[in-house]
């Protein structure tokens, strides 16, 4: 049986383990082509550094002329069964960016 994949939100960047300028791609897209006012950026584990990096970096250097904020930052821990049946807890952020 397949996992059941949840729907996400036009406005939610989910950070992995593409290039960096990939996910300032998709930061420019949404808030240039796509003309939103608000995205969230997310990671978990190993990845939350490139998350904190691309949001400053947004905010500082690629979309400086937008005039973004980070509007909320939200931490937490999030648990899940891996293949071997343990139990794993990681470490999870979440980064609102918004232009006023």
């Amino acid at each position: 049986m397949e996992p059941v994949k949840k729907q996400i939100a036009e406005n939610v960047i989910l950070i992995g383990e593409k290039p960096f300028m990939a996910y300032m791609k998709s930061v420019n897209t949404l808030f240039r082509g796509k003309n939103l006012k608000e995205i969230e950026i997310r990671a978990r584990g190993r990845n939350i550094k490139k998350a904190i990096d691309i949001a400053e970096s947004s905010k500082r250097k690629f979309c400086h002329d937008l005039n973004l904020h980070t509007k909320q930052v939200d931490i937490g821990t999030e648990e899940f069964t891996a293949e071997d049946k343990k139990q794993v807890s990681v470490s999870i952020i979440t980064i609102i960016l918004n232009r006023i």
